[in-house]
C-alpha cells in the first residue's frame, strides 16, 4: 500500500466522528416574512420566509444560511403537546435539513383582559383555547406572540435534534380590540413576522440535560419578549 493511499485512509478515519456531527445545524436562526392573522389560524404568505442577513443576525451552524430563503407551512393546527408535521420548515441552501412541527404552546395571557375597553397600552389577552398572545403595546398598536417546538430532520443520516421557536407578529396601526373585531368577522390581517429558533448542542450521544436546555432557552426568550413588550407599552 503507497503512503498516499494511507494517508487518503487516515483521514478518511478521522473525519468521519466529524461528519458524523455536520449534518444538524445547531445554535440560534432567525427568520422574517409576512403573514395573513385570520380565525383559522396563521398564514405565512408564499409560504415563504428568509433568514436574516447579514451573518450576524444568526449564530453557530446557522450563519452559513444567512441572505438565504426557505419555505415554511401554514399555522392550522390547535393548540397540542403532540402534533406531527413534517417540513413544516425546509431551507433552499439545506435541502437535506428540515423542522418537523410537534407542538404548539397553549397562550399564557389569560381570557380576562379579552374583552377590556377602551384599548390602552399593556392590556394582554389570549382567546380560550388559542397559542396567541395578544398585547397593546399603545393604545394604537398591538403584538401576537406564539411559541412551538419541533424536530430539526437531516433526511440524509436520519439524525434529528430538538428545536423551540418564538413568533411575534407586530401591528403598528391596530389595537387588540381591532384585530379580535376583524378575525371575529370573518376578516384577515396582513403583517410582517419575526422568529427566533433555538436548538440545544448537537451531539451523537443525546445529553440527559438537553430538556432543561430547551426549557432554559425557551424561558429566556418569552422573559426577553415580555421585558419587550413591557418597554414599548411604557414608550
Amino acid at each position: 500500500m503507497t503512503k498516499g493511499a494511507l494517508a487518503l485512509g487516515f483521514l478518511a478515519v478521522i473525519s468521519m466522528p466529524l461528519a458524523a456531527r455536520a449534518d444538524l445545524l445547531e445554535g440560534v436562526l432567525n427568520i422574517t416574512g409576512t403573514a395573513d392573522l385570520s380565525a383559522t389560524g396563521v398564514t405565512f404568505l408564499g409560504d415563504e420566509f428568509s433568514v436574516n442577513g447579514p451573518a450576524a443576525a444568526q449564530q453557530g451552524d446557522f450563519i452559513s444560511l444567512a441572505g438565504t430563503t426557505g419555505t415554511i407551512e401554514d399555522l392550522t393546527e390547535p393548540v397540542s403537546s403532540v402534533l406531527n408535521v413534517p417540513d413544516f420548515i425546509t431551507f433552499a441552501a439545506e435541502p437535506n435539513i428540515s423542522i418537523t412541527l410537534t407542538s404548539l404552546y397553549a397562550g399564557f395571557d389569560g381570557a380576562a383582559g379579552c374583552t377590556v375597553s377602551p384599548a390602552a397600552p399593556g392590556q394582554i389577552c389570549t382567546p380560550p383555547l388559542s397559542p396567541l398572545n395578544f398585547q397593546n403595546t399603545f393604545a394604537g398598536g398591538s403584538t401576537v406572540s406564539f411559541g412551538l417546538a419541533g424536530t430539526e430532520v437531516d433526511s440524509i443520516t436520519g439524525n434529528t435534534t430538538p428545536i423551540i421557536g418564538q413568533f411575534t407578529l407586530p401591528f403598528a396601526n391596530q389595537n387588540f380590540q381591532q384585530l379580535l373585531a376583524t378575525i371575529a368577522s370573518g376578516g384577515t390581517v396582513t403583517t410582517s413576522f419575526a422568529a427566533q429558533f433555538a436548538t440545544p448542542p448537537v451531539s451523537n450521544v443525546p445529553e440527559p440535560s438537553t430538556l432543561i436546555v430547551l426549557m432554559v432557552v425557551l424561558g429566556a426568550m418569552v422573559g426577553i419578549s415580555r421585558i419587550h413588550r413591557r418597554k414599548c407599552a411604557k414608550d
